[in-house]
Protein backbone atom coordinates (compact mmCIF):
# COMPACT_ATOMS: atom_id res chain seq x y z
CA UNK A 1 0.00 0.00 0.00
CA UNK A 2 3.00 2.23 0.85
CA UNK A 3 4.34 1.49 -2.45
CA UNK A 4 1.62 2.20 -4.76
CA UNK A 5 1.13 5.38 -2.48
CA UNK A 6 4.07 6.30 -3.29
CA UNK A 7 4.24 5.87 -6.80
CA UNK A 8 0.82 7.54 -6.95
CA UNK A 9 2.45 10.41 -5.24
CA UNK A 10 5.64 10.21 -7.58
CA UNK A 11 3.08 10.01 -10.80
CA UNK A 12 1.13 13.06 -9.49
CA UNK A 13 4.07 14.81 -8.52
CA UNK A 14 5.59 14.65 -12.41
CA UNK A 15 2.94 14.93 -14.54
CA UNK A 16 2.07 18.55 -12.66
CA UNK A 17 5.64 18.93 -13.43
CA UNK A 18 5.20 18.01 -16.91
CA UNK A 19 2.15 20.41 -17.23
CA UNK A 20 3.87 23.41 -15.54
CA UNK A 21 6.79 22.94 -18.15
CA UNK A 22 4.00 23.31 -20.84
CA UNK A 23 2.40 26.52 -20.03
CA UNK A 24 6.05 27.92 -19.51
CA UNK A 25 6.70 26.93 -23.04
CA UNK A 26 2.92 28.36 -24.23
CA UNK A 27 4.80 31.53 -23.75
CA UNK A 28 6.98 31.10 -26.49
CA UNK A 29 6.39 32.79 -29.88
CA UNK A 30 4.13 30.54 -31.94
CA UNK A 31 7.05 29.89 -34.85
CA UNK A 32 9.09 28.53 -32.08
CA UNK A 33 6.41 26.08 -30.81
CA UNK A 34 5.73 24.73 -33.77
CA UNK A 35 10.42 24.73 -35.61
CA UNK A 36 10.29 22.45 -31.31
CA UNK A 37 7.62 20.27 -32.48
CA UNK A 38 9.48 19.88 -35.79
CA UNK A 39 12.59 18.30 -34.08
CA UNK A 40 10.59 15.93 -31.80
CA UNK A 41 8.68 14.64 -34.48
CA UNK A 42 12.07 13.30 -35.94
CA UNK A 43 12.26 11.48 -33.09
CA UNK A 44 8.92 10.09 -33.27
CA UNK A 45 9.90 8.66 -36.40
CA UNK A 46 12.67 6.88 -35.40
CA UNK A 47 10.18 4.56 -33.41
CA UNK A 48 9.78 1.36 -35.68
CA UNK A 49 6.61 0.14 -34.38
CA UNK A 50 4.55 3.38 -34.66
CA UNK A 51 6.26 4.15 -37.96
CA UNK A 52 5.63 1.01 -39.37
CA UNK A 53 1.35 1.53 -38.66
CA UNK A 54 1.90 5.12 -40.66
CA UNK A 55 3.50 3.26 -43.91
CA UNK A 56 0.72 0.26 -43.51
CA UNK A 57 -2.22 2.89 -43.47
CA UNK A 58 -0.30 4.97 -46.47
CA UNK A 59 -0.27 1.50 -48.25
CA UNK A 60 -3.56 0.82 -47.94
CA UNK A 61 -5.32 3.78 -48.87
CA UNK A 62 -2.34 5.45 -51.50
CA UNK A 63 -1.64 2.04 -53.46
CA UNK A 64 -1.13 4.52 -56.49
CA UNK A 65 1.73 6.21 -54.91
CA UNK A 66 5.32 4.22 -55.07
CA UNK A 67 7.20 3.81 -52.07
CA UNK A 68 9.44 6.54 -52.25
CA UNK A 69 6.23 9.03 -52.39
CA UNK A 70 4.58 7.44 -49.67
CA UNK A 71 8.10 7.48 -47.27
CA UNK A 72 8.38 11.02 -48.06
CA UNK A 73 4.57 11.26 -46.70
CA UNK A 74 5.42 9.67 -43.92
CA UNK A 75 8.25 11.90 -42.38
CA UNK A 76 5.52 14.36 -43.10
CA UNK A 77 3.28 13.04 -40.90
CA UNK A 78 5.79 12.65 -38.17
CA UNK A 79 6.77 15.87 -38.38
CA UNK A 80 3.16 16.81 -38.52
CA UNK A 81 2.93 14.77 -35.42
CA UNK A 82 5.54 16.89 -33.60
CA UNK A 83 4.36 19.68 -34.56
CA UNK A 84 0.85 18.65 -32.39
CA UNK A 85 2.22 17.55 -29.26
CA UNK A 86 3.92 20.96 -29.36
CA UNK A 87 0.75 22.74 -30.20
CA UNK A 88 -0.69 21.48 -26.65
CA UNK A 89 0.71 24.61 -24.71
CA UNK A 90 -0.56 26.82 -27.61
CA UNK A 91 -4.34 25.31 -27.66
CA UNK A 92 -4.59 25.09 -23.95
CA UNK A 93 -2.36 27.76 -22.32
CA UNK A 94 -1.43 30.52 -24.95
CA UNK A 95 -3.66 33.78 -24.73
CA UNK A 96 -6.12 33.63 -27.98
CA UNK A 97 -4.98 37.29 -29.04
CA UNK A 98 -1.70 36.28 -29.91
CA UNK A 99 -3.06 32.84 -31.86
CA UNK A 100 -5.54 35.39 -33.98
CA UNK A 101 -3.20 36.04 -37.01
CA UNK A 102 -2.59 32.47 -37.03
CA UNK A 103 -5.81 31.13 -38.07
CA UNK A 104 -8.79 31.59 -40.11
CA UNK A 105 -12.79 30.61 -40.22
CA UNK A 106 -15.00 30.48 -42.96
CA UNK A 107 -18.46 29.23 -43.31
CA UNK A 108 -19.98 30.82 -40.20
CA UNK A 109 -23.05 31.16 -42.05
CA UNK A 110 -23.64 27.63 -42.06
CA UNK A 111 -23.55 27.74 -37.94
CA UNK A 112 -25.67 30.74 -37.81
CA UNK A 113 -28.53 28.88 -40.34
CA UNK A 114 -28.80 25.94 -38.32
CA UNK A 115 -28.20 27.80 -35.17
CA UNK A 116 -31.34 30.39 -35.40
CA UNK A 117 -33.14 26.75 -35.98
CA UNK A 118 -33.09 26.11 -32.10
CA UNK A 119 -32.05 22.65 -32.53
CA UNK A 120 -28.87 20.78 -31.57
CA UNK A 121 -25.87 20.65 -33.94
CA UNK A 122 -24.03 18.12 -34.24
CA UNK A 123 -20.22 18.89 -35.65
CA UNK A 124 -18.47 16.09 -37.38
CA UNK A 125 -14.92 16.40 -37.61
CA UNK A 126 -11.78 13.91 -37.72
CA UNK A 127 -8.35 13.07 -36.17
CA UNK A 128 -5.34 15.09 -37.25
CA UNK A 129 -2.25 15.69 -35.85
CA UNK A 130 -3.57 19.37 -35.39
CA UNK A 131 -6.55 18.01 -32.98
CA UNK A 132 -5.98 19.98 -29.84
CA UNK A 133 -5.64 23.39 -31.88
CA UNK A 134 -8.17 23.04 -33.94
CA UNK A 135 -10.59 22.29 -30.98
CA UNK A 136 -9.35 25.77 -29.47
CA UNK A 137 -9.83 28.18 -32.17
CA UNK A 138 -13.80 26.47 -33.11
CA UNK A 139 -14.53 26.91 -29.19
CA UNK A 140 -13.97 30.57 -29.89
CA UNK A 141 -16.64 30.77 -32.93
CA UNK A 142 -18.99 27.91 -32.26
CA UNK A 143 -20.66 26.55 -29.40
CA UNK A 144 -19.96 23.01 -28.29
CA UNK A 145 -19.22 20.59 -26.10
CA UNK A 146 -16.39 17.90 -27.22
CA UNK A 147 -16.89 14.47 -26.76
CA UNK A 148 -13.96 12.49 -26.04
CA UNK A 149 -13.11 9.10 -24.19
CA UNK A 150 -11.55 9.71 -20.86
CA UNK A 151 -7.73 8.62 -20.50
CA UNK A 152 -7.32 5.72 -18.11
CA UNK A 153 -4.62 7.24 -16.12
CA UNK A 154 -6.67 9.73 -13.83
CA UNK A 155 -4.06 12.04 -12.62
CA UNK A 156 -3.33 12.41 -16.43
CA UNK A 157 -6.72 12.87 -17.68
CA UNK A 158 -7.21 15.59 -14.71
CA UNK A 159 -4.67 17.48 -16.63
CA UNK A 160 -5.59 16.95 -20.20
CA UNK A 161 -9.20 18.02 -19.29
CA UNK A 162 -8.13 21.39 -17.05
CA UNK A 163 -6.20 22.48 -20.02
CA UNK A 164 -9.58 21.85 -22.34
CA UNK A 165 -11.48 23.84 -20.24
CA UNK A 166 -9.73 26.19 -20.89
CA UNK A 167 -11.36 26.63 -24.45
CA UNK A 168 -14.15 24.68 -24.07
CA UNK A 169 -16.84 22.34 -22.92
CA UNK A 170 -16.27 18.72 -22.84
CA UNK A 171 -18.56 15.50 -22.72
CA UNK A 172 -17.10 12.22 -21.46
CA UNK A 173 -18.34 8.86 -23.40
CA UNK A 174 -21.96 8.45 -22.15
CA UNK A 175 -24.69 6.52 -23.27
CA UNK A 176 -26.77 7.80 -26.28
CA UNK A 177 -29.93 8.56 -24.88
CA UNK A 178 -28.13 11.36 -22.37
CA UNK A 179 -26.37 12.29 -25.40
CA UNK A 180 -29.35 12.76 -27.35
CA UNK A 181 -31.02 15.40 -24.27
CA UNK A 182 -28.08 17.34 -24.71
CA UNK A 183 -28.87 17.84 -28.17
CA UNK A 184 -33.08 18.45 -27.94
CA UNK A 185 -31.74 21.19 -25.16
CA UNK A 186 -30.48 22.92 -28.05
CA UNK A 187 -26.73 22.07 -26.97
CA UNK A 188 -24.07 21.65 -29.84
CA UNK A 189 -21.42 18.50 -29.68
CA UNK A 190 -18.24 17.66 -31.30
CA UNK A 191 -17.55 13.78 -32.34
CA UNK A 192 -15.05 12.43 -34.24
CA UNK A 193 -16.83 9.13 -35.44
CA UNK A 194 -13.41 8.40 -37.71
CA UNK A 195 -11.40 5.66 -35.76
CA UNK A 196 -11.75 1.84 -35.49
CA UNK A 197 -13.72 0.79 -32.77
CA UNK A 198 -14.64 -2.89 -33.65
CA UNK A 199 -17.55 -4.46 -35.36
CA UNK A 200 -19.99 -3.08 -32.49
CA UNK A 201 -22.49 -0.43 -34.22
CA UNK A 202 -20.61 -0.39 -37.27
CA UNK A 203 -20.62 -0.91 -41.18
CA UNK A 204 -17.73 -1.17 -43.55
CA UNK A 205 -18.03 1.69 -45.90
CA UNK A 206 -15.54 2.51 -48.88
CA UNK A 207 -12.38 4.61 -47.63
CA UNK A 208 -9.93 5.80 -50.19
CA UNK A 209 -11.41 2.82 -52.01
CA UNK A 210 -10.87 0.28 -49.27
CA UNK A 211 -13.36 -0.90 -46.84
CA UNK A 212 -13.22 0.30 -43.51
CA UNK A 213 -15.05 -0.38 -40.43
CA UNK A 214 -17.37 3.10 -39.85
CA UNK A 215 -19.29 3.68 -36.98
CA UNK A 216 -23.22 4.28 -37.34
CA UNK A 217 -23.52 6.34 -33.75
CA UNK A 218 -23.44 9.81 -36.04
CA UNK A 219 -26.66 8.59 -37.72
CA UNK A 220 -28.20 7.17 -34.53
CA UNK A 221 -27.44 10.36 -32.38
CA UNK A 222 -28.26 13.38 -34.67
CA UNK A 223 -31.52 11.16 -35.33
CA UNK A 224 -32.17 10.98 -30.85
CA UNK A 225 -31.52 14.26 -30.50
CA UNK A 226 -33.35 15.44 -33.77
CA UNK A 227 -29.89 17.80 -34.77
CA UNK A 228 -28.28 19.46 -37.45
CA UNK A 229 -25.40 17.90 -39.02
CA UNK A 230 -22.34 19.94 -39.61
CA UNK A 231 -18.75 18.47 -40.94
CA UNK A 232 -16.06 20.61 -39.82
CA UNK A 233 -12.80 20.77 -41.60
CA UNK A 234 -9.70 21.91 -40.18
CA UNK A 235 -5.92 21.86 -41.60
CA UNK A 236 -2.63 24.01 -41.36
CA UNK A 237 -1.21 25.41 -44.78
CA UNK A 238 2.38 25.59 -45.23
CA UNK A 239 3.16 28.81 -43.20
CA UNK A 240 1.69 27.32 -39.84
CA UNK A 241 -1.87 28.91 -40.22
CA UNK A 242 -4.77 26.68 -39.13
CA UNK A 243 -7.52 27.00 -41.13
CA UNK A 244 -11.00 25.95 -39.73
CA UNK A 245 -14.35 25.88 -42.36
CA UNK A 246 -17.93 24.48 -41.40
CA UNK A 247 -19.47 22.95 -44.03
CA UNK A 248 -23.07 23.25 -45.07
CA UNK A 249 -25.43 20.82 -43.52
CA UNK A 250 -26.00 17.08 -44.48
CA UNK A 251 -28.77 15.12 -43.72
CA UNK A 252 -28.60 11.48 -43.10
CA UNK A 253 -30.86 8.97 -45.57
CA UNK A 254 -31.26 6.43 -42.63
CA UNK A 255 -29.06 3.60 -44.95
CA UNK A 256 -26.33 3.01 -42.84
CA UNK A 257 -24.20 1.93 -45.71
CA UNK A 258 -24.95 4.99 -47.78
CA UNK A 259 -24.53 7.45 -44.44
CA UNK A 260 -21.23 5.69 -43.56
CA UNK A 261 -20.29 6.21 -47.03
CA UNK A 262 -21.14 10.04 -47.38
CA UNK A 263 -19.69 10.55 -44.24
CA UNK A 264 -16.86 8.85 -45.70
CA UNK A 265 -16.21 10.73 -48.72
CA UNK A 266 -16.19 14.19 -47.28
CA UNK A 267 -13.55 13.02 -44.94
CA UNK A 268 -11.23 11.50 -47.65
CA UNK A 269 -12.14 15.31 -49.47
CA UNK A 270 -10.93 17.32 -46.08
CA UNK A 271 -7.94 14.91 -45.34
CA UNK A 272 -6.94 15.32 -49.01
CA UNK A 273 -6.31 19.40 -48.60
CA UNK A 274 -3.35 18.38 -45.75
CA UNK A 275 -3.06 14.55 -46.19
CA UNK A 276 -0.01 13.94 -43.87
CA UNK A 277 -1.88 15.62 -41.08
CA UNK A 278 -4.55 13.04 -40.97
CA UNK A 279 -3.69 11.17 -37.63
CA UNK A 280 -2.49 7.76 -39.42
CA UNK A 281 -0.64 6.99 -36.61
CA UNK A 282 -4.00 4.64 -35.62
CA UNK A 283 -4.40 1.70 -36.40
CA UNK A 284 -7.33 2.59 -38.71
CA UNK A 285 -8.36 -0.84 -40.42
CA UNK A 286 -7.73 -2.89 -37.70
CA UNK A 287 -10.96 -4.69 -38.13
CA UNK A 288 -11.08 -6.04 -41.56
CA UNK A 289 -13.79 -7.68 -43.34
CA UNK A 290 -13.68 -11.80 -42.52
CA UNK A 291 -11.18 -13.18 -44.49
CA UNK A 292 -9.27 -10.14 -45.46
CA UNK A 293 -5.53 -10.58 -43.83
CA UNK A 294 -4.47 -7.63 -41.42
CA UNK A 295 -2.40 -4.70 -43.38
CA UNK A 296 -0.41 -4.36 -40.26
CA UNK A 297 2.84 -6.10 -39.39
CA UNK A 298 2.68 -9.48 -37.71
CA UNK A 299 5.28 -10.70 -35.63
CA UNK A 300 6.80 -14.05 -36.62
CA UNK A 301 5.82 -16.74 -34.35
CA UNK A 302 8.32 -17.58 -31.26
CA UNK A 303 10.49 -20.77 -31.04
CA UNK A 304 8.34 -23.67 -28.99
CA UNK A 305 10.43 -26.69 -27.83
CA UNK A 306 7.96 -29.78 -27.89
CA UNK A 307 8.47 -33.61 -27.29
CA UNK A 308 8.85 -36.70 -29.59
CA UNK A 309 5.08 -37.65 -28.71
CA UNK A 310 3.62 -34.07 -29.46
CA UNK A 311 6.36 -33.98 -32.75
CA UNK A 312 4.88 -37.44 -33.77
CA UNK A 313 1.40 -36.80 -32.50
CA UNK A 314 1.16 -33.51 -34.90
CA UNK A 315 2.66 -35.41 -38.18
CA UNK A 316 1.10 -38.88 -38.07
CA UNK A 317 -2.30 -37.72 -37.30
CA UNK A 318 -3.02 -36.22 -40.73
CA UNK A 319 -2.12 -37.04 -44.34
CA UNK A 320 1.60 -37.39 -45.19
CA UNK A 321 1.69 -35.12 -48.92
CA UNK A 322 5.10 -35.41 -49.23
CA UNK A 323 8.44 -37.14 -48.13
CA UNK A 324 12.44 -35.88 -47.60
CA UNK A 325 14.95 -38.96 -47.15
CA UNK A 326 11.83 -41.16 -45.82
CA UNK A 327 11.16 -39.25 -43.25
CA UNK A 328 7.58 -36.77 -43.51
CA UNK A 329 8.52 -33.72 -45.30
CA UNK A 330 4.51 -31.82 -45.86
CA UNK A 331 1.44 -33.33 -43.88
CA UNK A 332 -2.20 -31.98 -44.03
CA UNK A 333 -3.70 -31.79 -40.53
CA UNK A 334 -7.24 -33.27 -39.82
CA UNK A 335 -8.26 -29.51 -39.65
CA UNK A 336 -6.80 -28.17 -42.74
CA UNK A 337 -3.34 -26.98 -41.38
CA UNK A 338 -0.12 -27.60 -43.11
CA UNK A 339 3.03 -28.79 -41.32
CA UNK A 340 6.19 -28.55 -43.16
CA UNK A 341 9.22 -30.46 -41.36
CA UNK A 342 12.81 -29.04 -41.70
CA UNK A 343 15.73 -31.20 -40.18
CA UNK A 344 18.35 -29.54 -38.17
CA UNK A 345 21.52 -28.87 -40.27
CA UNK A 346 24.60 -27.68 -38.28
CA UNK A 347 28.38 -26.15 -39.61
CA UNK A 348 30.67 -25.75 -37.01
CA UNK A 349 27.82 -25.25 -34.26
CA UNK A 350 25.96 -22.90 -36.44
CA UNK A 351 22.35 -24.13 -36.39
CA UNK A 352 22.06 -23.56 -40.60
CA UNK A 353 18.52 -24.81 -40.37
CA UNK A 354 17.02 -22.70 -37.60
CA UNK A 355 18.43 -19.13 -38.90
CA UNK A 356 17.24 -19.87 -42.74
CA UNK A 357 14.07 -20.11 -41.19
CA UNK A 358 13.84 -17.40 -39.45
CA UNK A 359 15.14 -15.43 -42.28
CA UNK A 360 11.99 -16.72 -43.98
CA UNK A 361 9.35 -15.87 -41.26
CA UNK A 362 10.85 -12.55 -41.30
CA UNK A 363 10.58 -12.31 -44.95
CA UNK A 364 7.36 -13.82 -45.11
CA UNK A 365 5.92 -11.27 -42.39
CA UNK A 366 6.93 -8.62 -44.49
CA UNK A 367 5.52 -9.75 -47.54
CA UNK A 368 2.36 -9.69 -45.67
CA UNK A 369 2.99 -6.70 -43.55
CA UNK A 370 3.38 -4.69 -47.29
CA UNK A 371 0.04 -6.12 -48.75
CA UNK A 372 1.07 -9.26 -50.65
CA UNK A 373 -0.29 -12.25 -50.15
CA UNK A 374 1.75 -15.17 -48.67
CA UNK A 375 0.75 -18.22 -45.70
CA UNK A 376 1.70 -16.69 -42.78
CA UNK A 377 3.01 -19.58 -40.06
CA UNK A 378 0.82 -20.02 -36.86
CA UNK A 379 3.48 -22.01 -34.96
CA UNK A 380 6.98 -22.93 -35.03
CA UNK A 381 8.51 -25.42 -32.98
CA UNK A 382 11.41 -27.80 -32.16
CA UNK A 383 11.82 -31.07 -31.44
CA UNK A 384 15.47 -31.95 -29.97
CA UNK A 385 14.35 -35.85 -30.28
CA UNK A 386 13.93 -35.79 -33.72
CA UNK A 387 16.15 -33.15 -34.21
CA UNK A 388 13.33 -31.35 -36.72
CA UNK A 389 11.84 -27.86 -36.53
CA UNK A 390 8.12 -27.68 -37.68
CA UNK A 391 6.04 -24.59 -38.84
CA UNK A 392 2.45 -24.75 -38.87
CA UNK A 393 0.42 -23.08 -41.46
CA UNK A 394 -3.29 -22.11 -42.48
CA UNK A 395 -3.60 -24.02 -46.07
CA UNK A 396 -3.94 -21.70 -48.32
CA UNK A 397 -6.93 -22.78 -51.11
CA UNK A 398 -4.56 -22.23 -53.98
CA UNK A 399 -3.67 -23.86 -57.67
CA UNK A 400 -0.01 -24.80 -58.50
CA UNK A 401 1.20 -22.71 -61.42
CA UNK A 402 1.72 -26.06 -63.58
CA UNK A 403 -1.68 -27.21 -63.03
CA UNK A 404 -2.98 -23.87 -64.48
CA UNK A 405 -5.03 -25.19 -67.75
CA UNK A 406 -3.73 -24.20 -71.24
CA UNK A 407 -6.92 -21.94 -71.81
CA UNK A 408 -6.07 -19.59 -68.44
CA UNK A 409 -2.03 -19.65 -69.00
CA UNK A 410 -2.38 -16.27 -70.98
CA UNK A 411 -4.76 -14.69 -68.27
CA UNK A 412 -2.31 -15.61 -65.63
CA UNK A 413 0.84 -14.31 -67.08
CA UNK A 414 -1.18 -11.27 -67.12
CA UNK A 415 -1.83 -11.48 -63.17
CA UNK A 416 2.11 -12.31 -63.04
CA UNK A 417 3.27 -9.79 -64.89
CA UNK A 418 1.76 -7.06 -62.64
CA UNK A 419 2.20 -9.08 -59.35
CA UNK A 420 6.11 -8.77 -60.44
CA UNK A 421 5.78 -5.24 -61.00
CA UNK A 422 4.20 -4.69 -57.72
CA UNK A 423 6.78 -6.24 -55.35
CA UNK A 424 9.47 -4.35 -57.45
CA UNK A 425 7.78 -1.34 -56.75
CA UNK A 426 7.63 -1.80 -53.20
CA UNK A 427 11.43 -2.44 -52.89
CA UNK A 428 11.05 -6.37 -52.94
CA UNK A 429 12.95 -8.44 -55.23
CA UNK A 430 12.25 -12.25 -55.40
CA UNK A 431 15.49 -13.07 -56.20
CA UNK A 432 16.01 -17.09 -58.02
CA UNK A 433 12.75 -18.27 -57.25
CA UNK A 434 11.06 -21.52 -57.94
CA UNK A 435 7.60 -22.46 -59.68
CA UNK A 436 6.41 -24.46 -56.71
CA UNK A 437 6.67 -21.22 -54.40
CA UNK A 438 3.46 -19.48 -55.98
CA UNK A 439 0.24 -21.16 -56.47
CA UNK A 440 -2.91 -18.68 -57.57
CA UNK A 441 -5.76 -18.14 -55.13
CA UNK A 442 -9.35 -18.59 -56.05
CA UNK A 443 -10.10 -14.90 -56.33
CA UNK A 444 -7.06 -14.98 -58.55
CA UNK A 445 -4.19 -13.47 -56.74
CA UNK A 446 -0.68 -15.22 -56.58
CA UNK A 447 0.36 -16.07 -53.32
CA UNK A 448 4.29 -16.73 -52.37
CA UNK A 449 5.06 -19.91 -50.15
CA UNK A 450 8.41 -20.15 -47.96
CA UNK A 451 10.04 -16.61 -49.81
CA UNK A 452 13.56 -17.44 -48.55
CA UNK A 453 15.12 -15.72 -51.10
CA UNK A 454 14.01 -12.11 -51.41
CA UNK A 455 15.87 -9.47 -50.77
CA UNK A 456 14.15 -5.57 -49.63
CA UNK A 457 15.06 -2.16 -49.98
CA UNK A 458 14.20 1.06 -49.03
CA UNK A 459 14.05 2.77 -52.14
CA UNK A 460 13.59 2.14 -55.88
CA UNK A 461 15.27 -0.92 -57.21
CA UNK A 462 17.74 -0.58 -60.00
CA UNK A 463 16.59 -0.95 -63.46
CA UNK A 464 19.36 -3.92 -63.73
CA UNK A 465 18.10 -5.72 -61.07
CA UNK A 466 14.81 -5.70 -62.58
CA UNK A 467 15.51 -6.82 -65.63
CA UNK A 468 17.44 -9.40 -63.59
CA UNK A 469 14.74 -10.62 -61.70
CA UNK A 470 12.41 -11.06 -64.35
CA UNK A 471 14.17 -12.87 -66.54
CA UNK A 472 14.72 -15.32 -63.38
CA UNK A 473 10.86 -15.30 -63.26
CA UNK A 474 10.55 -16.24 -66.99
CA UNK A 475 13.24 -19.09 -66.52
CA UNK A 476 11.52 -20.29 -63.69
CA UNK A 477 7.70 -20.45 -64.50
CA UNK A 478 7.53 -23.32 -67.32
CA UNK A 479 4.45 -21.97 -68.97
CA UNK A 480 5.77 -18.44 -69.49
CA UNK A 481 9.14 -19.47 -70.59
CA UNK A 482 8.00 -21.86 -73.29
CA UNK A 483 4.92 -19.85 -74.68
CA UNK A 484 6.53 -16.29 -76.23
CA UNK A 485 2.65 -15.22 -76.43
CA UNK A 486 2.37 -15.63 -72.82
CA UNK A 487 6.43 -13.74 -72.04
CA UNK A 488 5.29 -11.06 -74.11
CA UNK A 489 1.87 -10.53 -72.05
CA UNK A 490 3.97 -10.93 -69.12
CA UNK A 491 6.32 -7.91 -70.03
CA UNK A 492 3.30 -5.76 -70.94
CA UNK A 493 1.83 -6.03 -67.95
CA UNK A 494 4.74 -5.59 -66.01
CA UNK A 495 5.67 -2.14 -68.09
CA UNK A 496 1.97 -0.88 -67.65
CA UNK A 497 2.17 -1.25 -63.88
CA UNK A 498 5.29 0.09 -63.69
CA UNK A 499 4.92 3.19 -66.05
CA UNK A 500 1.60 3.90 -63.97
CA UNK A 501 3.83 3.93 -61.44
CA UNK A 502 6.34 6.41 -62.62
CA UNK A 503 4.27 8.39 -64.47
CA UNK A 504 1.17 8.97 -61.67
CA UNK A 505 0.26 12.51 -61.97
CA UNK A 506 0.72 12.60 -58.07
CA UNK A 507 4.31 12.11 -58.43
Amino acid sequence: MLSNAKGSLSSRIGLGFAFGLLKLFAKLPYPVVLATGRLLGRLLYRIKSRRLIVEANLRYCFSKKDFNQRQEMTKKHFLALGEGFAELALAWYKPFKKLEKYHEIKGLEHYQKAKESGQGILFLGYHTTSLELAGAIMARYLDFAAFYRPNKNPVLDGHIQAGRNNRSKTMGRNDIRSIGKWLKSGEGLWLMPDQDMGRHSTEFAPFFGNPACTLTSPQRIAKLGKAKVLPVSYHKDDKGVMKVEVLPEIEFTGDDYIDCTMTNKILEACIMQAPEQYYWVHRRFKTLPEGQRSIYFQKPPKLKLIDSKQHDGALYSGKILSRSDGMPKLVRTVDGQLLNVFYRGTSLGVDLTRKELRTMLDKCAMLTFRGFYTISPKEFTYCSERNAYMIRYQEAPGVALHHIPQSRRHPTAIVLGNWLAQLHNEGIRLGDIREANIQLLPNGSPILLNPRNCEFYHREIKESLREKDIVAFINAIGFIEQDDTSQQLFREQYQLNRLNEVDSPSK
